[in-house]
Parts: structure tokens; sequence; C-alpha cells
């Protein structure tokens, strides 16, 4: 009986492995169901692949589009920031989320920057967090070349330049570093969505206090602290309060 049970616990299990569908022939499912018209069915056949643990820029990207399509306007502003996040110099990306973050009934207009917080933002978005770090790494052990050239080099002239080279390196290697740590931040910093199709902030965790101001399905908002029951929410504009945590849903 037991030699039988395995054989049959055996074939059970080799079939699944059959039947279960890979990540690449679900995604082209949900390409499939999506370029067809039914959003219903590519929702689910992309949200099977962030099921198993797949995450990428494209399904993300898609999964926003699809939800576009139905009028969805927290799940498509949501997805297309978990997109932005992966890949943020992705000009269609930034593009469908402007869109759809025009459904939204809140225009929140951000802080005013300096001309040097605006180049140093810039900087900030051209790259992705890793490759932030894969280019302050390069710069170290360039930096370090050009110094051990200078060390073992016999003519003058040339240690000098060779000096000078790992100096500048050094430097750019420092900005780099500090970029990196910038986008750490910024990627550590939590996100969410307003999922609620209308919420009142208020000035204190209870509905005791004063409402402050309203926020509209769609609304993007830095959490700043978590409650029992409560988000402390800061807008780009400045404006801070709380909300309840079933009201927004958090970017990962």
């Amino acid at each position: 009986m037991r030699k039988v049970k395995w054989v049959i616990l055996f074939l059970i299990g080799h079939l699944s492995c059959l039947v279960a569908q890979s990540p690449e022939e679900s995604f082209e499912q949900a390409n499939a169901a999506y370029n067809g018209g039914n959003y219903a069915l590519a929702i689910e056949k992309y949200s099977s692949i962030l099921s198993e643990g797949v995450h990428s820029a494209e399904v993300y990207f898609n999964l926003g589009n699809a939800h576009y399509r139905l009028g969805d306007v927290a799940e498509s502003v949501f997805y297309f920031e978990q997109a932005l996040r992966l890949d943020p110099n992705d000009e269609a990306i930034q593009n469908n989320i402007a869109f759809a973050r025009n459904m939204s009934l809140d225009a929140i207009e951000p802080l005013p920057q300096t001309q040097l917080k605006k180049i140093y933002q810039f900087l900030l978005s051209k790259f992705t967090l890793d490759q932030w770090a894969y280019l302050t790494v390069l710069l170290i052990w360039i930096s370090a070349g050009l110094l051990g050239c200078y060390r073992w080099s016999k003519r003058m002239n040339t240690k000098r330049i060779f000096f000078v080279l790992g100096i500048v390196i050094i430097l750019f290697s420092l900005f780099s570093l500090s970029i990196t740590q910038s986008k750490l931040q910024q990627f550590k910093e939590q996100r969410a969505i307003v999922f609620a199709q209308e919420i009142e902030v208020w000035g204190e965790p209870n509905k005791r206090s004063d409402v402050l101001f309203l926020l509209h399905e769609g609304a993007v908002v830095e959490v700043e602290d978590i409650l029992t029951g409560w988000s402390k929410i800061k807008l780009a504009n400045g404006s801070i309060g709380w909300v309840e945590n079933d009201v927004i849903k958090t970017l990962n």
C-alpha cells in the first residue's frame, strides 16, 4: 500500500507540474486577453504572475493599463506607481501615470524647489537604486586603479596625471554614493494610494479631532507614521494629517 501511495503522490505531483503555467505563458495569455478587450481576465492573469513572486515593471505597467481601461482610478495609479519604482525612466510609464493621476479629483501641487534641488532630483530619478549602487562601486574601483598607477608610475608627469584623475573619480564616487543613499532613503519611504472614493483627513488619530481636508480616490500620499488603525500622511504640498488605515494601500 505504501508503494502504491507514493506512486500516486508522485504522479499527482508530476501532473501538477505539467498543468501549472509558467509566468511567461500567463503573461502571454494576459496580453491576449487585454488585446481582446477582456480586461478583467487580463487583470486576473497579471495578478497571478505577481502572486507567484514574479515582479517586473512590465507586469505592473500592464496591470495599470487594464485597470485604467476599466476606470479603476486607485488601482491604475497604484500599479503605475509600482512600475515607475522599478523603471523610473520609462517614458510610457511616465505618460500613462500622468493620465491616471488626472482621473483623481485632487490636484495636489508639490512645494516649489530650488534649481539645485531640481537638478539633484533629476539625477536621482535618472537611474534605479541598483544602477546607482553599481556605478558607485565601479567608480571606487576605477579610482583605486588610478591611485595604484600613481603609486607605481616612475615618471613625474604620469604620476601627476594619475593622481589628479584618481582624486576627480573619488569625488565623483562620493557624489554617486550620496545619490545612492538618497535613492535608498526614497525607496524606503512608505507611499500609499487612497482607495476609498472620498476620505476625511483628521488632525489627530481619532474622530474627535477636526477634519483638516478631504482626499479622493487615486491620491498619492506619504506615510510618516502608523498607529493602531491610523496612519499619519503627508502630501506633496506639505499638508499633514491622519487617516484610517483601511482607506489607503501602501506601495511595496
